[in-house]
């Protein structure tokens, strides 16, 4: 066996043990970017949860508000209607 018939081979496998080291080490590249890239999505999500969270005690909050004025509202009415009422009773001049 010569020297060259042994070379060729072994090159070939040198050659093929590289080429797979550095499939592998891509894929442990894209691999990495992945986890990276869930865990950015991840935290956004996280967010977003506590976003509407927040949005829904504001409307909660908004919502009472708006109860809130409502009966502010008929409340005035009532005293209008009232001092009306008394005004007329008195024959006062009220405006």
């Amino acid at each position: 066996m010569e020297l060259k018939d042994a070379a060729v081979p072994g090159i070939s496998i040198v050659f093929a043990a590289g080429i797979s080291f550095a499939s592998l080490e891509s894929v442990a590249q894209d691999n990495e970017k992945l986890d990276k890239r869930v865990t950015h999505l991840e935290s956004k999500e996280g967010h977003q949860q506590i976003v509407d969270l927040k949005i829904e005690g504001i409307e909660e909050r908004l919502d009472k508000m708006e109860e809130m004025m409502n009966k502010m509202v008929e409340i005035q009415q009532k005293q209008a209607i009232n001092q009306a009422k008394i005004c007329a009773a008195t024959n006062a001049g009220c405006d």
